[in-house]
């Protein structure tokens, strides 16, 4: 037996007994709200909550109600959809409502998130990497995230396979099912930049696609939580976290105002960003523009494009922060030893953010906050001159 296939043989072992552990806790209500409670993440009832909760939006549907709009029948904490309705297809096709079908489903979604993580080590098979990926695995980040069995997973397993797949057929399959089911998946288009016909093809089916579900969009916009807590990101989440501060203790920003005070916050981060982008991007009509692309630049195309999307726009949980381990192989790298140990103590405090709790009101935490947050701004800065760094080597923008 040579070594790749006792790698391989390795990586399914290890994805399958993981997987089971975890599923056989959620048969358990004591053991499931005691082994995660351990782990401090705020557990909750069903097992994988998250992922449960299509089937509540579903049973409205059945109900002749509409999800993206609260009803009567409202879940007290589900109360309204945040995703596209094909999650509503899937969740019915697959019968999800069935307890054995529910676990089935959930195995696999956990053996494929446990693989992907398992192989993403072995294909660069670097310490630093390791290292970094067992800061991931072993922060309340990555814990939440399994124990909500949030959806956030499959799109992170989809969008792993897009990048590593060598067909570009398979390649594009696995991109546009993850823009179906979540949409925000569009912000990793640039890793298909490398070749520029197939970008522009997949950039106009996009659009397209994004036109098509507009209204779609426009309720789930509505919906989105703009979550003003520690273990979230975002511009929107520090613009809804200043409006309460303002709101409590008599501040500037109030209900008259707030739209315009987060569009303000929305502009100032679009623009930072696009500073720090810019400042390694030339406009010269002769500079070299390379045909082929590492995986660890498309990676980091994907990753921190993701990452730099959503923070700009949106008000986003802390689950997705799993796509910056995308970014990993690239910025190691790129990085000095002394950078990386600096990189590595700003991702351990993002990654277990969950352990900062407390009055939101209290200075305490504001001070932890606005800690936690400052390291947020910085991963979005680097990945965004990263970002530019890398374009500017496979985009010509001349006036």
């Amino acid at each position: 037996m040579d070594v790749s296939s006792k790698h391989l043989i390795l990586k399914i072992l290890l994805s399958i007994s993981l997987s089971l552990i975890i599923i056989i806790l959620s048969y358990n209500e004591i053991f499931w709200l005691t082994f995660w409670s351990f782990l401090n993440v705020p557990s909750v009832t069903p097992a994988f909550s998250d992922f449960d909760a299509l089937n509540i939006f579903l049973s409205y549907k059945k109900m002749g109600l509409n999800p993206y709009i609260e009803n009567p029948e409202s879940h007290s904490i589900h109360k309204l959809l945040i995703y596209p309705s094909v999650w509503l297809n899937l969740t019915d096709i697959l019968n999800l409502n069935n307890e054995f079908n529910f676990k089935f489903v959930s195995f696999l979604i956990l053996f494929t998130y446990f693989y992907v993580l398992i192989d993403f080590y072995f294909r660069f098979k670097s310490k630093a990497l390791g290292f970094f990926l067992l800061i991931f695995f072993f922060s309340t980040t990555n814990f939440i995230l399994i124990e909500r069995l949030n959806v956030e997973i499959i799109i992170f397993c989809l969008i792993y396979f897009a990048l590593l797949n060598k067909k570009e057929i398979i390649q594009l399959v696995f991109y546009f099912i993850s823009v179906a089911l979540k949409i925000f998946p569009i912000f990793s288009i640039f890793m298909f930049i490398g070749k520029k016909n197939i970008f522009f093809l997949i950039l106009a089916f996009s659009i397209i696609y994004l036109f098509l579900i507009r209204e779609e969009i426009f309720l789930i916009s509505n919906n989105v939580i703009e979550y003003a807590l520690i273990p979230a990101y975002g511009a929107n989440s520090i613009s809804k976290a200043l409006y309460f501060y303002s709101m409590k203790f008599g501040y500037l920003v109030n209900d008259n105002n707030y739209q315009l005070f987060k569009l303000l916050i929305t502009i100032f981060f679009i623009l930072y960003g696009l500073f720090l982008f810019l400042i390694n991007f030339s406009f010269s009509k002769t500079k070299e523009i390379y045909k082929e692309i590492s995986i660890e630049k498309k990676m980091l195309l994907a990753g921190g494009g993701i990452f730099i999307g959503t923070f700009a726009i949106s008000s986003n949980f802390d689950y997705r922060l799993v796509f910056l381990t995308l970014t990993f192989p690239y910025l190691i790298n790129k990085l000095n030893f002394k950078l990386l140990l600096l990189y590595s103590f700003i991702l351990i405090i993002c990654f277990n953010s969950l352990l900062y709790s407390g009055d939101p009101y209290s200075l305490n935490y504001f001070l932890k906050a606005v800690f936690v947050y400052s390291f947020k701004i910085f991963l979005y800065s680097i990945n965004c001159y990263y970002y530019g760094v890398i374009l500017n080597k496979y985009i010509r923008i001349n006036f």
